[in-house]
């Protein structure tokens, strides 16, 4: 039987920066609600600290499956695989078979349990890898109590962002989680900049908060990230914890939901 539903909550994609002081920020700098890192332990830090921001653990591949879930704070939700379908091209990924196989173990640890996370184009079609993931969870009477989905787009369109959406939760019937999302096409990722996913972010949240069957969402990501070689213009802060623009845009969106202001720094010049 599935779990019941969580409430909606705004929430981020982070991992350590170069000085192991994200969770501060994450803590005491922003109105986050819960946090992931892509694996099953929480965010390490220096200094020994209390937590209040909920950490919810994944199980990013087949390594992390028999790994133990660290956490300060009681867990009640674990995630899934994180995109099994890239490089299915190529002959890498995750096959659904191997997905299905190791499934019962995550449903073992007795948490709400999502989806595996595809990319975009494994999402949806009857031979997508999800469809054919969720074909054999159905088949075989295994548990997913809500889908995780990326989406990333590339033309800023926040109502395209929504009609996929409606058509994820209209194809699998459950709750989703947006575990990724931003303005930005990977074949040219410096091609858009923060004033524009500053925008798309403000009216993709407001979008999200409406609709009923989204649960939670996360923006990827709170750190710089480097693809090629260069950094996309989306991330929220910079390694030294500075807003930078989208940043700045993206708190005040979260805190009007969160109900609670966070004070922001100066934002990087």
């Amino acid at each position: 039987m599935p779990f019941p539903a969580l409430a909606a909550q705004p929430g981020i994609g982070a991992w350590e920066n170069s000085n192991y002081t994200m969770l501060s920020w994450i803590e005491e700098g922003s109105s986050f609600s819960w946090y992931y890192n892509w694996r099953p332990d929480q965010l390490w830090e220096k200094r020994r600290r209390s937590r209040t921001v909920e950490f919810v653990p994944m199980i990013h591949n087949p390594s992390d499956v028999n790994k133990k879930i660290v956490s300060d704070l009681p867990v009640s939700t674990l995630l899934g695989f994180n995109e099994p379908d890239a490089g299915a091209s190529k002959g890498r990924g995750l096959p659904v078979e191997k997905a299905i196989a190791l499934w019962p173990k995550l449903e073992a640890r007795g948490l709400r349990l999502g989806s595996p996370a595809t990319m975009q184009s494994g999402t949806l079609g009857k031979n997508s890898w999800q469809r054919r993931f969720m074909d054999q969870v159905e088949a075989k009477g295994l548990r997913v109590d809500f889908m995780a989905v990326h989406y990333y787009s590339t033309n800023g369109s926040v109502r395209d962002f929504e009609k996929w959406l409606r058509k994820v939760h209209a194809e699998y019937k459950r709750p989703i989680w947006v575990t990724e999302f931003a303005y930005i096409d990977w074949s040219r990722p410096q091609s858009v900049s923060y004033a524009q996913n500053a925008t798309f972010a403000q009216a993709a949240i407001q979008m999200m908060e409406r609709l009923p069957f989204v649960e939670r969402h996360a923006w990827f990501a709170a750190n710089p990230d480097v693809e090629n070689g260069r950094h996309p213009k989306i991330n929220l802060v910079d390694d030294k914890l500075r807003p930078t623009p989208i940043g700045t845009a993206y708190e005040r969106a979260v805190s009007r939901i969160t109900g609670r202001q966070a004070s922001l720094r100066s934002e990087p010049r």
